[in-house]
């Protein structure tokens, strides 16, 4: 069944905030920053985002989440990868994972961080070609 699978059938796992800061962390140390939140009720809003029920599709709950956690700025550093990274981490509990191209995604990011409200309205469309199946 595809990431298009009707939500109400099926049961969807959500990243937990202790999860999205040991994501950090390892972001971190991997790459270099500050570590730690900056603002939790930040992060926690950016967590329950895609849990509002607003959202049609795993693929839908991913751009919200990736769109949360991008522009809220929850931690010190790596808010941009941490979006990325998160992401993938709820695609991949649930079944799914991002097939996208180191250089694609990073050049995406930026576009998005400069504002660019055509890269937003891109996020949801680009993220639905990228899902595949574990």
């Amino acid at each position: 069944m595809s990431w298009r699978r009707a939500l109400a059938n099926e049961a969807v796992e959500f990243l937990s905030v202790d999860e999205a800061i040991a994501i950090q962390d390892l972001l971190v140390e991997q790459f270099g920053g500050q570590r730690g939140v900056r603002d939790e009720g930040m992060l926690e809003a950016s967590l329950y985002r895609p849990q509002t029920g607003g959202y049609s599709d795993l693929a839908a709950m991913a751009a919200a989440l990736f769109d949360a956690l991008l522009f809220n700025h929850a931690f010190h550093s790596a808010n941009r990868r941490i979006a990325f990274f998160a992401t993938d981490v709820f695609l991949r509990i649930n079944g799914y994972r991002l097939d996208v191209d180191a250089g694609d995604a990073s050049r995406f990011i930026e576009n998005l961080v400069g504002h660019d409200h055509a890269h937003r309205a891109a996020l949801l469309p680009l993220l639905r070609r990228s899902i595949i199946v574990i």
